[in-house]
């Protein structure tokens, strides 16, 4: 009975420990970048509502292609909009009290566009920012739980997860990024677990919050076991594509006399950013403002990335590495087109690849940048070939001798 009280009580604690550190990671994460970008409020005052800031994103009115991405913000203003009058005019009364979430990250919205509908989606939206963050790295811990990690060693792995992450967000982050992050990893997740209703679940949902999510289906098809049949595959790979394009067809229609175009053509200007030597040494303020951090691309973080990825792509299984091709392969284009400059979050539907590649090959982060002395000894000392025993045994030799000298 002692014995089952006792796991019961380290079973809370484990529980309680890792609540505390998710709320700590996910803090760190929408902290980092919304002090940073906010909902995107800080555009030009005039004609507010027709760039792509949140209010423009909830009211349909942003341009192309960023509208695409606006199901989200509408199903939280139809939320908004759903409470009752009296409700909602007590909730508004609440926020403006303090409004310290506006004061901190929203600060650019217009004062006169800061009615109740707007400040309670404002509010609705930060919620669903945060509660997908700590989904994500709830998947990212379970992930490693999945590698046989034991518990200490998978928290590290999702701190470390969570600190690298606000890094890929170098020119831009948007409240869309981490819903789409959340269905990549859980589509990637269940996919591993073999539950594949629940991945089409996940595919499906996150169809409608970006026209581009069609990939991680496609990706995921190399990801199977195997065990699993290719009619099983194929049939899968099949619904979720419907699926997507489901969502696709939804988020994209009823657009057509928004400014803006389909896509946003940088190749030329991704080019001159990326020959430029100075774009290898650049620091950012997104952590923190006033602590400058380097950029992914910055050699500092590049080399030690290249070492540790060389690494894991050596002893990744096949289907991990297959898996990553097919959801790196078709993106490079894409970002080398449609990107801007090192705006990495462009690259967010092979982050789950990149993770699966990352927790194989963790648990030799320390031999891998500090081999042990045995195996890496480059201004080796020559050292006696006599074995310890021997010279142990001829030193009691000469001990008793002089002694003897001695008594004599």
């Amino acid at each position: 009975m002692k014995v089952f009280s006792k796991n019961k009580l380290l079973g809370f604690c484990r529980f309680c420990i890792v609540l505390v550190m998710l709320l700590i990671c996910a803090g760190n994460v929408t902290n980092s970048v919304l002090l940073k970008y906010g909902f995107r409020d800080t555009q030009r005052a005039e004609r507010y509502e027709e760039t792509f800031s949140l209010v423009g994103m909830m009211n349909g009115t942003a341009p192309r292609p960023y509208v695409y991405r606006s199901t989200l913000a509408k199903v939280a203003k139809r939320g908004a909009e759903a409470i009752a009058p009296p409700v909602r005019d007590k909730l508004y009364r609440s926020i403006s009290k303090y409004d310290s979430l506006r004061h901190a990250y929203f600060d650019g919205v217009p004062d006169a566009l800061w009615t109740p509908v707007v400040a309670i989606t404002y509010h609705l939206m930060y919620l669903a920012t945060v509660l997908a963050t700590i989904f994500i790295l709830l998947i990212v811990y379970r992930l490693a739980r999945l590698h046989d990690y034991r518990f200490g060693a998978a928290l590290t792995f999702m701190a470390a997860f969570s600190f690298v992450y606000p890094l890929t967000f170098q020119q831009g982050g948007d409240f869309y990024d981490f819903p789409e992050m959340l269905g990549a990893f859980g589509a990637m997740y269940f996919v591993l677990k073999r539950r594949m209703i629940l991945c089409t679940v996940f595919v499906a949902l996150a169809s409608f919050n970006k026209e581009t999510f069609f990939l991680v289906p496609i990706a995921l098809f190399f990801l199977h076991d195997k065990s699993v049949a290719l009619n099983r595959r194929v049939g899968w790979l099949l619904l979720q594509l419907a699926c997507c394009v489901i969502g696709r067809q939804y988020a994209m229609s009823g657009y057509a006399h928004n400014a803006g175009g389909f896509v946003e053509v940088h190749i030329l200007d991704n080019l001159r950013f990326w020959i430029k030597p100075g774009s290898y040494f650049s620091f950012y303020n997104l952590v923190a403002k006033g602590v400058f951090t380097p950029s992914l691309q910055n050699l500092l973080i590049a080399i030690p990335l290249f070492v540790f990825f060389r690494e894991a792509w050596k002893s990744a299984p096949r289907r991990y590495r297959r898996y990553f091709l097919a959801a790196v392969v078709p993106l490079l284009p894409l970002y080398a087109c449609f990107g801007f400059g090192d705006e990495v979050r462009g690259l967010s539907l092979a982050f789950p690849a990149i993770a699966l590649l990352a927790v194989g090959v963790a648990p030799r982060f320390t031999s891998i940048f500090e081999p042990l002395p045995e195996a890496y000894q480059p201004h080796r000392v020559a050292k006696d070939p006599a074995p310890l025993a021997v010279k142990l045994h001829a030193a009691f030799e000469n001990e008793t001798a002089s002694h003897a000298r001695t008594q004599t």
